[in-house]
């Protein structure tokens, strides 16, 4: 009787019966057994949704980078737009300050040659240039030009070892010529010995050549020296003021006519 009683104790009652502990333990183990089964096929498919997801993040990363590389392009034009517009109205104040005519031109090619300082320009006759007309950029005197051509010209930068412009000192008016050093820059020769020639003196043209207006800035003196001792002038060095290395836009001055007598 107890073991009757025992065993309708563990007996469970639904709608339908009676269930019994070993149809309990029977359904227990089968399904453990499909979950065991069954649990490989939910780690493949768990892994594969990862792969799907990562391959959506390279995508996606793939297109951001696309679109950042676009912007820098459009943000590097946009800026080289501002500094060629900042350039631009730097020379267009250097034409209005002056009263010869002037024509704008870019630079289009330098002259490897290391003992030469020439830079081709892409104006030229056609546009009204002529021999020897002055070459400004930002900061001053650039050189002249030597070879016109109909629309492209070639201009001796003022520190070629060819170069001679006529000079005065802005402070105390010392008269002498501007001669080009290459790398180092230029010289102030002809001041005679006892001249006051000071470091940061002001160069500018002085007109007597024929060639350059009055008044352009070509220096900075940089050093003062006695010079040979058998010679009767100074030394002087001169850092132009132009931006030679990184000129991009140049101000062409043209000449005037000649008033015919």
């Amino acid at each position: 009787m107890l073991l009757l009683a025992g065993g309708l104790t563990l007996a469970l009652v639904t709608k339908t019966g009676i269930i019994l502990p070993a149809q309990m333990f029977l359904r227990d183990a089968n399904g453990q057994i499909q979950s065991l089964l069954s649990s490989p096929f939910l780690q493949i498919r768990r892994l594969w949704e990862s792969y799907v997801d990562l391959q959506n993040v390279k995508e996606e990363n793939q297109v951001l980078k696309a679109q950042l590389a676009e912007m820098e392009d459009e943000i590097t034009t946009y800026r080289e737009a501002l500094i060629e517009n900042r350039r631009l109205k730097q020379l267009l104040e250097i034409k209005e300050s002056n009263p010869w005519k002037s024509v704008v031109a870019h630079v289009v090619g330098t002259d490897i040659a290391p003992w030469r300082a020439v830079i081709t320009i892409d104006a030229g006759k056609a546009s009204g240039i002529a021999m020897d007309m002055p070459v400004l950029c930002q900061g001053g005197l650039l050189g002249r030009v030597i070879e016109p051509g109909m629309h492209y010209s070639k201009v001796m930068l003022l520190t070629d070892y060819h170069s001679r412009i006529a000079a005065i000192v802005q402070r105390n008016r010392a008269r002498g010529i501007l001669k080009g050093d290459g790398a180092r820059g230029c010289i102030l020769d002809y001041v005679k010995k006892g001249v006051d020639i000071q470091s940061g003196d002001i160069i500018i043209t002085s007109g007597l050549d024929g060639i350059f207006p009055k008044g352009l800035l070509l220096g900075k003196v940089k050093l003062v020296g006695p010079g040979d001792k058998s010679d009767l002038f100074q030394y002087i060095g001169v850092e132009p003021t132009a931006n030679i290395d990184q000129a991009e836009e140049v101000l062409v001055l043209v000449r005037p006519p000649l008033k015919q007598k």
